[in-house]
């Protein structure tokens, strides 16, 4: 199933007695034997039976009122669960690109189609003894108790990511902005326990860490030690092998703790950088600890919340799927009568042919009658019930380098041999940057306008995307 793919649910009447059956199989003959609903080989776009209860079995629903508060009930209801289901969707994909959209239900794992293509109604959860509104308003609860769930692990999570990326090294950083824990490490300092070290710490000694820019180490050492008093003499040492993109090299001096915050600020006062720094072979050892245990946290999570978005997306796809067999019902009872007698079925229209699905629908479910355009708010209504939903809008990146292979391979490119680039043309040259394109890439070849939808095709395979497009 393709990202962006619409499906359509539509019901018309069917006779009040036992022929009921035999009409619904008409209809669906009918409706498979139409060009305007096959989608190729795939069987990935119906139409298939959408058993929503009718007859005998049909939902409970109560008064005639009730089915009018239903109405506006049920219409808000879908939308705010094709917002979750939505949400879920984009949540998950952003934490695993290759997501697996599967639906679980009734003790059973199954793709998307395969659940549309068999679905019928779960008594399990939604039993049919319990009215219509009961029903919806359990629904609700437990799909806005998964989008709450899913929001607060998504927190956590993103909490314990911050705490990973300021625990984390900062890699590619200069002098100045790297954690000196992750430049000083035992590996590289001098701790052997003798006045030769690296770094000295006494009850009367510090060591002060400083960074010089490219150039400034000969002026630095022909003065430091007149930066303060008690600054101890000859103590000063570069760190070999520390030097940063910029040319910035690291150094430590010696000195009485006296002597350190005076020194410090004539270092300041004259543009040079000292860094709030101790050596601790015990504090890299925590800090190397720390980082391990963050890292399994992180792994950790992010396998629950991949779960957990896989189970909340599967009930919601369920949940929004019922929901829209309520409405089929509640909107077939209203336009053709008691008791309920309709069949509804699940198509997926082929792209840009939704005008001929539409004609097809009204000649075979509406019997020749023609769509119309209402009055006050120019919404057009079928002469028979319909609604719509897409279940996937999230694009996937990996999915636009397969849409690139598979429209290689219908030019006969076996194996597959191809370059591909991509580029942001200069605002307002896009026409130049398509002639360019078709000069370097399709070899002078012009584009061409399609004769149906008067879409231009290009002698390149092309695809583009906007990723920002909010302005702040």
């Amino acid at each position: 199933m393709s990202v962006g793919q619409e499906f359509w649910i539509v019901a018309a009447g069917c006779s009040k007695d036992q022929g009921a059956n035999a009409e619904k199989d008409s209809y669906l003959a009918a409706l498979k034997g139409n060009s305007a609903f096959s989608r190729g080989g795939a069987g990935e776009g119906g139409p298939w039976k959408f058993d929503v209860p009718d007859g005998d079995k049909s939902l409970l629903f109560g008064s005639f009122d009730n089915l009018i508060r239903l109405t506006d009930d049920l219409a808000k209801a879908d939308s705010s669960v094709d917002s979750i289901v939505h949400r879920l969707e984009r949540q998950y994909v952003e934490l695993d690109p290759k997501a697996d959209f599967k639906v679980k239900s009734q003790r059973q794992e199954k793709t998307l189609v395969d659940y549309l293509k068999n679905w019928s109604w779960d008594e399990a959860k939604y039993p049919k003894t319990r009215p219509v509104l009961d029903n919806l308003t359990l629904l609700m609860s437990v799909v806005n108790k998964l989008d709450e769930e899913a929001r607060n692990k998504t927190a956590q999570y993103n909490e314990m990511k911050t705490a990973r990326t300021n625990l984390s090294k900062k890699e590619g950083a200069n002098l100045m902005a790297r954690d000196l824990v992750d430049v000083l490490t035992p590996d590289v300092v001098k701790m052997q326990g003798t006045p030769d070290d690296d770094f000295i710490y006494t009850d009367h000694i510090t060591t002060v860490v400083v960074i010089l820019p490219r150039g400034g180490d000969h002026e630095f050492l022909k003065s430091y030690e007149t930066f303060a008093e008690n600054v101890i003499p000859l103590s000063a040492r570069k760190f070999a092998g520390m030097d940063d993109k910029d040319g910035n090299t690291l150094w430590r001096v010696l000195m009485f703790k006296s002597a350190a915050e005076s020194f410090k600020k004539h270092c300041r006062d004259h543009r040079i950088v000292t860094r709030d720094f101790e050596y601790s072979e015990d504090g890299f050892k925590r800090l190397k600890h720390q980082r391990e245990q963050i890292e399994d946290s992180v792994k950790r999570h992010h396998e629950i919340v991949r779960g957990l978005y896989q189970a909340a997306w599967s009930d919601a796809i369920i949940a929004w799927i019922h929901v829209k067999a309520m409405r089929v019902f509640v909107e077939s009872v209203l336009r053709f009568g008691m008791p309920p007698r309709f069949a509804s079925f699940m198509i997926s229209p082929k792209p840009n042919a939704a005008p001929a699905a539409r004609k097809a629908l009204a000649d075979i479910l509406g019997k020749g009658a023609k769509a119309e355009k209402a009055e006050q708010d120019d919404e057009e209504y079928y002469p028979y019930v319909s609604l719509s939903f897409t279940p996937f809008n999230v694009q996937r990146w990996h999915e636009y380098a397969e849409k690139v292979v598979y429209l290689l391979l219908g030019v006969d490119t076996l194996p597959p041999r191809f370059a591909s680039f991509m580029i942001s043309p200069k605002p307002n040259v896009a026409p130049a940057a398509r002639k360019a394109l078709a000069d370097i890439l399709g070899k002078g070849a012009k584009a061409e306008k399609a004769e149906q939808d008067d879409e231009e095709y290009y002698p390149y395979v092309s695809l583009s995307f906007t990723p920002f497009n909010m302005q702040r």
